[in-house]
C-alpha cells in the first residue's frame, strides 16, 4: 500500500475528504492505518446476485468508496460515490467511472483524478451521465442527485422486481434514519415514507392515463426545488384523497430537502401502478416490520403465509370479509386478489371486483401507520375503496366516543362470512378482567391457572380476538387465523380448547415453520381454519374440501422463506441451489384444492381437544416407516406402544426425583441433570453433588429406588429427548432430575432392560419422538405423549435376548471395567495419602 499512486494521490484525497466533513467510518479506502479492503463493483452485472447472496463474486476494485453513513458502510444499497486514481487520462477515467456507476445501481457520483487533472461524473435520474471538468471534491452537504437531461414520462418508467422494491424501501428508510434531522422517530419516518408512497402512486395513476405527459413525481436539479414540487403534489393529493391520510398529518412532508431528493430519485424510475400486487404487499410489510420494531405483539404476516392461508378459505364474491387486526393489509389485499382472479380476462367485469371490495371487504387496526399503509396498498392494486379503519376491535366500550365508525360501519355481530387475521399475541399482551367483563367476553371466564370459571380473568389478547371473530361471523362462517401452537396442546390452555370446541369446528391446520416469524418472535404458530357452529344460510359459502368428522392437517416443513425472511430455494443432492422456491406449504394447499393428499398433508379424525391443532402430532410418517421396517427386517416381531406395555404390566415407568437448588449442591451424592445423559450413559458431573440428607428428601426414602441397568431418557428441556441411556450398577445412588423418564421391564415381561435399551435406541424408534415433542415456553416437552411411541416386540424371550445380546455384552463388560478402574484408582489414592 506504499505505491506512488497511494501515497501521492489516494492518501491526500482521503485527507481532503475528511477535512470537508466526511466521516472516516463511511469511507472504504485501504491505507496503512485501516483494515479496509478495496470495494469491488460486480462485473459483469450478473455477479450482483452472488454478492446479494453473500457469495464470492467477480468484481473490479475501486480506490475509494463513500457510503451515506457510518452505519451503512459496506452496504451496496447505500453507496453514494466512487473514486478512481488509476487511469492515465481523463477520457479513460470518465469511461471507467461510467462503467462502475452503471454496475453499482445505488451510486450516483464518480470522481477521477491523477493528482493534477480531475473530472466528476454524475449519474442522472434518467440513467444518463453528466461530466464536469476540474471539479472540486464533494462535501457531505453537496447535492449529488441530479435530474435527468429529459423529464420523465410514464413511458420511461420500469417495472421493478421484488428485490428492487425491497432494496429501494430499505435504502430510503435506512438513509432517513441515519441522516434526517427532522424525522427522528421510527413512527414518524414510516409515516412520511407512507405519504411519499401515496403521492408516488397517485402520480403514476395520472401518468398511466397520460403517458406522454411529464410526471410530477421526479427530482429537480436542487433538493429545494424537488421539495417544493413534491409538497405541492402532496397537498393536492390530501385534498382529493382525504380518506388515505390521518387527521394529524401536516401540510408538508416532514423530511429534509436532501431526504426528499434521495427518496424521489430512488422511486421515480419505477412504476408502482404496474408493479406486481404481491410484490408491493411484501415490500410494504418488510419495510414496516424491519424499520419499526413493534413492542405490542404485532408480528406482520409473511406474504407466503398469507398466500397459502387465503386459498384455504375459498373466498368468493358472495363473501363478506373482515380482518379485525389487519396490520399493513396483507390478508385483505390477498382476499381482493382472490376475488379478482375470478374476473381475469374479462376487463368488463374488473369493476365488479372493486364493487365487491367496496361493499364487502373491511379491515381494522389500532396502529395509524398500518392503516395508512393498508390504504396505500389498496390504492396501489387499483382499489382504494376497501374499508380500512383505525380503531380498537376488542374494547367495544371505546367505540362510541373514540371509534364510532367501528360501531356503525363494520363491527356488527353475525354479519361476516369470513374473518381472517393474525392477531397480536403474547403472554404479556392481555385484556384485563375488567375489560373482559365490560365486553362480556365469555373466553375471559377462567382462573389464572387455566380452569373454567364463572369469574372473569385477564386473558391473552390473541385469544380474545378469537371470540371477537366468533361474534362477527354468521353461522357456518369461516375463520382463518394465525395462533400460537401452544394454545392447542398446553394443559394451561385446556379451558380454551374446550371453549373452542363448543363454538367452532376445526377444519384445517397449516404448519407455519418457525423460520417464518423467527426474525421477530420465537413462538411456534400455525394457520387455523375454523367454521362457526350452526347451520349456514343459503348465501354462506362452504368450501368443498371441508369434511365432516375430519381435519385437514399439513405438516409442511418449509414455506419458501428462511429465518432472515429471504426466499428459500431448493437444494439438490450435490448442494447446488436451484431456482425453484422450497415451499411445501403452498404445494400442500394446492394439492388439497385439487382433491389430493401429499406425504406431509392428509385428513385426520381428531378434534380440537385431541391435539389436532398440532400439525406434527398428526403426522404418522415416522410410525408408518417403523412398522414397515419391522415387517421387512424383523421376522416374527410385532410392535406395541410404551403405553400398552405399561397397561399390561410388562413395563414400569417413573419420573426422576427432583431438582435440588444450586445452594444445596455440595456433598457426595451425584445430582444428574438432563445434560448429563448422553452417549448412552449417565455421566456424573463432580460439580453437581448434594449431601445425602438432601438426596433422601428427594428420594422420599433412604434409597433412590433405582436398579442397575434401568433405562432413562430426558423428557423435557433437552434436545436429547428420546435418547436412551443405561444406568450402571455403581450409579444407582444418584438423584435424577425430575425432567427424565425411567423405564424398567417387569419380571413377567419377555424382555429385559438390555432389550429395552436396544429397542429404544433403534433409529426407526427414535424418529417417532419428533411427533410427540412439542414446544412449550420455548422448551421442548414430551408430556405423557411418550406412551404413544411404538417399539418392536420379540416373539419369544430367546429372540429378544438374541437381538440385544450386543447391548448386554457392552454394558455388563463396561460395568466390570469401570468397577476395576474405580477400585484401582481408589487404592492408588489411598496408598498415596498414607505415604504422605
Amino acid at each position: 500500500m506504499n505505491n506512488p499512486e497511494h501515497v501521492e494521490v489516494r492518501l491526500p484525497i482521503l485527507q481532503k475528504l475528511l477535512a470537508l466533513g466526511w466521516s472516516r467510518g463511511q469511507i472504504i479506502c485501504p491505507s496503512p492505518d485501516s483494515d479496509d479492503s478495496e470495494w469491488r463493483v460486480p462485473n459483469p452485472p450478473s455477479e450482483h446476485s452472488k454478492r446479494d447472496a453473500g457469495h464470492a463474486f467477480k468484481g473490479d476494485p475501486v480506490d475509494l468508496a463513500i457510503f451515506d453513513s457510518d452505519e451503512h458502510v459496506g452496504d451496496p444499497d447505500h453507496i453514494i460515490a466512487i473514486f478512481e486514481f488509476k487511469a492515465p487520462s481523463i477520457n479513460v477515467g470518465k469511461t471507467q467511472l461510467k462503467a462502475y456507476l452503471g454496475n453499482e445501481p445505488a451510486a450516483r457520483y464518480g470522481y477521477w483524478t491523477n493528482g493534477t487533472a480531475s473530472t466528476a461524473v454524475f449519474k442522472l435520474a434518467d440513467g444518463s451521465y453528466e461530466t464536469r471538468e476540474n471539479a472540486e471534491l464533494p462535501s457531505p452537504h453537496d447535492n449529488l442527485v441530479l435530474a435527468g437531461k429529459e423529464p420523465l414520462t410514464y413511458r420511461d418508467l420500469k417495472h421493478p422486481t421484488d428485490r428492487d422494491l425491497k432494496a429501494s424501501f430499505a435504502k430510503i428508510l435506512g438513509t432517513i434514519a441515519a441522516t434526517d434531522s427532522i424525522s427522528t422517530r421510527p413512527e414518524q419516518r414510516l409515516n412520511e415514507m407512507a405519504n411519499l408512497l401515496i403521492v408516488k402512486m397517485e402520480s403514476d395513476k395520472v401518468g398511466a392515463n397520460h403517458e406522454d405527459r411529464t410526471l410530477t413525481f421526479q427530482v429537480r436539479d436542487t433538493p429545494a426545488e424537488t421539495r417544493e414540487i413534491i409538497n405541492s403534489l402532496y397537498r393536492e393529493t390530501k385534498k382529493t384523497r382525504t380518506e388515505l391520510f390521518l387527521e394529524s398529518d401536516p401540510d408538508t412532508i416532514q423530511l429534509t430537502d436532501d431526504s426528499i431528493q434521495m427518496a424521489v430519485a430512488e422511486l421515480q424510475g419505477y412504476t408502482l401502478k404496474a408493479v406486481s400486487p404481491r410484490a408491493l404487499s411484501t415490500a410494504f410489510q418488510i419495510f414496516r416490520t424491519n424499520n419499526l420494531k413493534i413492542g405490542d405483539g404485532q408480528y406482520f404476516t409473511p406474504a407466503r403465509v398469507i398466500e397459502a392461508g387465503i386459498p384455504l378459505l375459498d373466498i368468493t364474491d358472495e363473501d363478506k370479509v373482515i380482518d379485525p387486526a389487519g396490520g399493513t393489509g396483507g390478508f385483505v389485499f390477498e382476499a381482493y386478489v382472490s376475488v379478482s382472479k375470478t374476473y381475469e380476462g374479462d376487463l368488463g367485469k374488473q369493476a365488479d371486483a372493486r364493487t365487491w371490495a367496496h361493499d364487502k371487504l373491511f379491515m381494522v387496526d389500532r396502529d395509524s401507520i398500518n392503516v395508512k399503509l393498508a390504504r396505500a396498498l389498496m390504492v396501489g392494486v387499483g382499489d382504494g375503496s376497501a374499508h380500512v379503519y383505525l380503531g380498537d376491535s376488542i374494547r367495544s366500550q371505546k367505540w362510541e366516543d373514540e371509534f364510532p365508525i367501528l360501531k356503525h360501519e363494520c363491527m356488527r355481530d353475525d354479519s361476516y362470512t369470513v374473518v381472517v387475521t393474525n392477531p397480536p399475541f403474547g403472554k404479556d399482551l392481555r385484556v384485563s378482567a375488567r375489560d373482559g367483563r365490560i365486553g362480556g367476553y365469555t373466553v375471559c371466564r377462567h382462573t389464572p391457572g387455566g380452569m373454567k370459571s364463572d369469574k372473569y380473568c385477564s386473558t391473552e389478547l390473541g385469544i380474545v380476538f378469537v371470540e371477537r371473530a366468533y361474534r362477527l361471523l354468521k353461522d357456518g362462517g369461516r375463520l382463518g387465523i394465525v395462533l400460537p401452537e401452544t394454545y392447542f396442546f398446553s394443559k394451561s390452555y385446556e379451558w380454551f380448547r374446550e371453549w373452542l370446541e363448543e363454538r367452532f369446528i376445526l377444519r384445517g391446520v397449516l404448519n407455519i415453520p418457525m423460520e417464518a416469524f423467527q426474525g421477530f418472535c420465537r413462538a411456534k404458530t400455525n394457520f387455523y381454519v375454523l367454521q362457526k357452529r350452526g347451520k349456514p344460510s343459503l348465501l354462506t359459502h362452504v368450501p368443498e374440501w371441508f369434511r365432516d368428522g375430519e381435519v385437514w392437517v399439513s405438516n409442511a416443513p418449509t414455506i419458501g422463506i428462511n429465518k432472515d425472511g429471504v426466499e428459500l430455494h431448493r437444494v439438490d443432492e450435490a448442494g447446488n441451489r436451484l431456482s425453484e422456491i422450497d415451499d411445501v406449504a403452498i404445494k400442500d394447499v394446492n394439492s388439497l384444492l385439487d382433491g389430493e393428499e401429499t406425504p406431509t398433508a392428509h385428513f385426520v379424525s381428531l378434534g380440537i381437544t385431541e391435539l389436532a391443532g398440532v400439525p406434527k402430532y398428526s403426522d404418522y410418517g415416522a410410525r408408518d416407516r417403523f412398522r414397515r421396517c419391522v415387517e421387512a427386517s424383523l421376522a416374527g416381531f410385532s410392535w406395541a406402544t410404551i403405553g400398552e406395555l405399561v397397561e399390561s404390566g410388562a413395563l414400569m415407568v417413573r419420573n426422576g426425583h427432583g431438582s435440588p437448588s444450586i445452594d444445596l449442591r455440595f456433598g457426595d451424592v451425584p445430582y444428574i441433570k438432563v445434560s448429563d445423559l448422553r452417549a448412552g450413559l449417565v455421566n456424573v458431573n463432580s460439580t453437581n453433588m448434594v449431601p445425602r440428607a438432601v438426596a433422601e428428601r428427594h428420594w422420599r426414602s433412604k434409597s433412590s429406588g433405582l436398579n442397575a441397568y434401568d433405562v432413562i431418557t430426558p423428557s423435557r428441556a433437552c434436545k436429547n429427548i428420546g435418547e436412551p441411556v443405561v444406568l450402571l450398577p455403581d450409579q444407582t445412588d444418584v438423584v435424577l432430575t425430575k425432567e427424565v423418564v425411567v423405564f424398567r421391564p417387569d419380571e413377567s415381561a419377555n424382555f429385559d432392560s438390555f432389550y429395552l435399551a436396544w429397542a429404544l435406541d433403534l433409529q426407526i424408534v427414535k424418529d417417532q419422538w419428533d411427533r410427540v415433542i412439542f414446544m412449550q415456553t420455548n422448551r421442548e416437552d414430551v408430556g405423557n405423549r411418550y406412551l404413544e411411541i411404538e417399539i418392536p416386540i420379540a416373539p419369544t424371550r430367546e429372540k429378544a435376548d438374541e437381538a440385544s445380546a450386543h447391548y448386554k455384552r457392552y454394558f455388563t463388560k463396561l460395568s466390570t471395567i469401570r468397577s476395576e478402574f474405580e477400585s484401582a484408582k481408589s487404592s492408588q489414592t489411598k496408598k498415596m495419602l498414607e505415604n504422605s
